[in-house]
């Protein structure tokens, strides 16, 4: 496992809840989220985790900002710009047979002029069963926990890999 971790705040329940269909009969199948953001995930994009080396993923949903209620992993990242056509074709593939919701690689960045640029490879998403205050993810940075008082989607921080108790 990396030795940091990323939460992402407000994440579609809808979106996760389709991955874990899939992921619980097949927890090892690479699926996909799309962050809308326009900036990289630049630890990502500098080191991308692997299926050998993933990184944990802590998710919060667009309708409980404050509580962590995913687990997962990502196994790799890619910059949507930069993807061959082969590469794109493959991956709208997978997505329209296992993530019919998301229909394909899309663009739904807010910024203006902005490209939504990041695709996390995820895998063994799992709902989790005691969720917990994202408070209790400590942030890489500066040592700092995060703050529950969230009020908008969007937005990721790097986090210490073992959230207490999980």
């Amino acid at each position: 496992m990396a030795v940091e971790a990323l939460f992402i705040n407000g994440v579609y329940e809808s979106v996760l809840e389709e991955i874990l269909r899939t992921q619980s009969i097949l927890p090892d199948q690479i699926l996909f989220l799309q962050p809308y953001s326009s900036r990289p995930i630049v630890d990502l994009q500098i080191l991308p985790p692997t299926v050998d080396l993933p990184m944990r993923l802590y998710l919060s949903t667009t309708s409980d900002l404050p509580t962590v209620r995913y687990l997962g992993e990502i196994v790799g990242w890619d910059d949507k710009r930069s993807l061959s056509p082969a590469k794109r074709a493959l991956i709208e593939e997978i997505i329209k047979l296992l993530q019919p919701g998301e229909k394909e690689l899309y663009d739904a960045s807010p910024a203006p002029g902005g490209v939504s640029l990041n695709l996390l490879h995820v895998r063994r998403l799992q709902r989790l069963e005691k969720p917990f205050s994202v408070d209790r993810l400590i942030k890489v940075r500066d040592g700092g926990r995060l703050s529950p008082n969230r009020s908008m989607s969007g937005g990721w921080s790097y986090v210490e890999p073992e959230a207490a108790g999980v």
